[in-house]
């Protein structure tokens, strides 16, 4: 029964079950207790098909990620069934649906629909609290508040969450701990306290140096955080600041450090929207308005995402009321409010 009302929950998101696909699953299981299934081998699969969400999710347009996430949930779940929670492997399963998890929450941010995210959220964390991984619960959270900033959540609030998630884990070297940091500076400087930001732009590069190589190196996939990551967060406190110096360079260290390889345009475009946001905010409107309407009318509107939107209409927002009748606002301005101008949600 729990079987059935899954598939049709999936039908509802427009994932199909083919009856050949369900017959040779079926067969597959078959097989496999006769060959005595080693549970261990299965856990080790999807801890891979997690790995490689951290790479595809900023190629992907959000609706098929979400499909795709929406389909791994359901098989994990049934996995996760013939396992006791007194199983060695209990764990693995756990961190495996805490990082499913995780990408579930990020995507449905990315499609606008926060409200809906957040039990992914709390479903993300009471996972990896499970799995007894320190680095991904400091993930999640990182995640969390950074998605929470662009979703415009109340700034005492976030502040008030990523102080809590500091105050376990602010002399350690995990993960998600420079992402709490990071989002900390953003949300300070954006609550109206520019030198509390500054000074956690400070406590977070002192962290980002205790990562370990494997994170730091890792520019490709989200389960990395680079020095290009560093880069964008310093750019931010910048950008609101209307430190145009300070951005620029940080915006061309942040390009240095971003691999050239690298097929994913997201992170760019927001980088390049911010940096036009910062340049309205320290007086050139023209230029600034110019930059962000080149950039975002050039790229596809399946990826833009909640952040590219966000950061969009914020260089609108930057825009002083006395400047806002000008012909380059004006067409930017169209741009923005035209159906095509916004994300592509179907």
């Amino acid at each position: 029964m729990e079987r059935r009302r899954l598939l049709q929950t999936l039908a509802t998101l427009g994932i199909t079950s083919s009856p050949v696909f369900d017959s040779l699953h079926t067969i597959r299981d078959s097989v496999g207790q006769s060959l005595g299934r080693d549970e261990r081998l299965d856990v080790e699969m999807w801890e891979e098909t997690v790995s490689e969400y951290g790479y595809s999710y900023r190629l992907t347009p959000p609706q098929q990620l979400l499909q795709e996430v929406a389909a791994d949930l359901v098989a994990v779940r049934q996995a996760m069934s013939r396992t006791g929670s007194r199983d060695r492997l209990f764990r693995s399963w756990c961190r495996v649906t805490g990082g499913l998890s995780l990408i579930m929450a990020k995507t449905l941010c990315n499609l606008g629909q926060s409200r809906q995210a957040r039990p992914w959220w709390a479903t993300a964390l009471d996972a990896a609290e499970l799995s007894g991984d320190p680095n991904l619960s400091t993930w999640i959270r990182g995640e969390q508040l950074i998605h929470g900033l662009y979703d415009r959540r109340p700034t005492p609030v976030l502040l008030r969450q990523a102080d809590a998630a500091l105050s376990g884990y602010a002399d350690s070297a995990y993960r998600g701990v420079p992402e709490i940091s990071a989002a900390r500076a953003q949300v300070l400087v954006n609550h109206g306290m520019p030198a509390e930001a500054v000074a956690e732009l400070h406590r977070c590069g002192e962290v980002f140096e205790k990562l370990p190589g494997s994170v730091t190196g890792n520019t490709r996939s989200i389960e990395g955080w680079g020095a290009a990551r560093l880069g964008y967060t310093q750019a931010w406190v910048y950008a609101y600041l209307g430190d145009r110096d300070r951005l620029d360079q940080a915006v061309s260290q942040t390009h240095e450090a971003l691999d050239p390889s690298d097929p994913s345009r997201r992170f760019r475009v927001q980088l390049a929207l911010l940096q036009a946001m910062g340049h309205v905010r320290s007086g050139d409107v023209t230029e600034g308005v110019r930059h962000a309407q080149a950039v975002y009318e050039t790229y596809p509107a399946e990826q833009r995402t909640t952040m590219v939107t966000r950061l969009a209409d914020e260089v609108l927002e930057a825009v002083p009321v006395a400047e806002r009748g000008g012909s380059s606002v004006a067409d930017y301005r169209e741009l923005l409010a035209s159906p095509v101008g916004r994300r592509a949600i179907t």
